[in-house]
């Protein structure tokens, strides 16, 4: 009963981040002083990360492998994350204005504060999604035949559904984008479960979360490209996610699974 329970605490950060999410704007200006960009810092996400994090562990036992045993990472993922960064480049419609129109003082301060926003998504939404629903399903799909991969595709859809708070919440996000981006986000939280499994640890999707989220706060701080009919980046990005994740997939050890999370009862 007391797994079952668990259920609580996984709705419970998947409500506050489609509802009440807060972020803290920071503008990035010319030497004018005009802001050309901005910059949005879940700073909320961090203080309750932690809280969330030292409760399930005190009621739950709850082990969320932060520990770092080996630095391998999967050479798929990190394919995945070059072709991610490099399209968040190629879409991006704010390199006119970070490399021509900002200083470089306010160059490097949309560095730091796009890292700095990038880390807390990072760690939150991997805690939340990879370490506790990933788990809490894993448990759950434990007596059939293919647990992690159950686990892994569920968690990911719920994950890529969380991304419609985007246009449902107030986000002010094109349904087009949010549609893509859902689909795309659900993709890649696969290849995020996929490497969890293999590596682990919630280190290493942290920080290609965290990267990948960077590449796409740093060069769209001016606005996010817009996606109408149909844009084949997000399509392929989906492709390459599902692939790299099911690549990963076959690598895992039947049955190696087992010292994370939830102990079974």
């Amino acid at each position: 009963m007391k797994k079952q329970l668990l259920l609580i605490m996984v709705i419970i950060p998947i409500i506050l981040g489609t509802t009440i999410t807060s972020v803290i704007p920071v503008g990035i200006a010319n030497s004018a002083g005009n802001v050309l960009g901005s910059i949005d810092v879940p700073l909320f996400e961090l203080p309750f990360i932690f809280i969330y994090i030292a409760v399930i562990k005190l009621i739950w036992k709850f082990n969320f492998s932060f520990s770092l045993k080996n630095w391998f990472v999967p050479f798929i993922a990190i394919v995945s994350l070059l072709v991610t960064v490099f399209a968040n480049i190629v879409t991006s419609k704010s390199l006119t204005v970070i490399f021509q129109k900002i200083p470089g003082g306010q160059i490097l301060l949309a560095v730091l504060i796009s890292l700095l926003a990038a880390i807390i998504i990072g760690l939150f939404e991997e805690t939340v999604f990879r370490g506790v629903i990933f788990n809490y399903l894993f448990f759950i799909f434990r007596k059939t035949n293919r647990p992690v991969l159950f686990a892994g595709v569920l968690s990911s859809v719920i994950f890529g559904a969380v991304h419609l708070s985007n246009t449902l919440f107030g986000g002010g996000a094109e349904w087009g984008y949010t549609l893509y981006q859902v689909i795309y986000a659900a993709a890649i939280g696969f290849v995020f479960a996929m490497v969890y499994v293999k590596t682990k640890s919630l280190v290493i999707p942290i920080v290609l979360h965290a990267l990948i989220d960077w590449s796409d706060l740093f060069f769209n701080l001016a606005g996010e490209p817009a996606m109408t009919g149909i844009s084949w980046t997000p399509v392929i990005l989906t492709i390459i996610y599902v692939v790299s994740g099911y690549m990963i997939y076959q690598t895992i050890e039947p049955n190696s699974f087992k010292s994370l999370g939830l102990k079974p009862e």
